[in-house]
């Protein structure tokens, strides 16, 4: 079994000369990452800290928003004896 841990980050597009989504995410795609979800001006993707780091380095017009997960208390009344 691998331990590798897959991250997602947000790749946002912050103007109107940066490349289009689908040229970025053919882009990181090559790089070995996993575009989840692509809308026109973002990118969700997955892949190991290193694939995500080579695969962002060098995009221009494009901000990387690392996704963060948060554990959710459990709220249920607990009834003891």
């Amino acid at each position: 079994m691998s331990d590798i841990v897959m991250h997602q980050v947000i790749l946002r597009k912050e103007n109107a000369a940066a490349p289009s989504s689908s040229e970025t995410a053919e882009r990181v795609g090559r790089a070995g990452a996993v575009v989840v979800d692509e809308k026109a001006s973002s990118l969700l993707v997955e892949g190991d800290e290193e694939t995500i780091r080579s695969a962002t380095q060098g995009l221009t017009g494009w901000k990387t928003i690392p996704m963060k997960r948060y554990s959710v208390p459990d709220t249920r009344k607990k009834i003891g004896w």
